[in-house]
């Protein structure tokens, strides 16, 4: 990294007043366009299958032609403090 630091401080020393503008935005929309490529790369790696998702959930509350409100009911009596 050094090396380039050194070659890119010589290049810049030829610029003009008004072409340090141009590079440094340049410099910018390189950093942002790797950014971009980066996040959607990273995007693609924790996209999940949505249907595994579901294949995965099935099972975890038997049909029993009960409604999850009758499981929560269910639930909330086993932790009920008795008068």
């Amino acid at each position: 990294m050094q090396h380039a630091m050194l070659k890119i401080n010589h290049l810049l020393e030829h610029l003009e007043e008004e072409d340090f503008g141009k590079a440094i935005s340049y410099i910018e929309f390189l950093i942002s366009a790797r950014r971009k490529e980066n996040m959607k790369k990273k995007a693609a790696e924790e996209c999940v299958d949505v249907e595994a998702i579901v294949s995965s959930l099935i099972g975890v509350i038997p049909d029993s032609g009960r409604t999850l409100e009758d499981y929560r009911n269910e639930r909330l009596r086993k932790y009920e403090i008795p008068d």
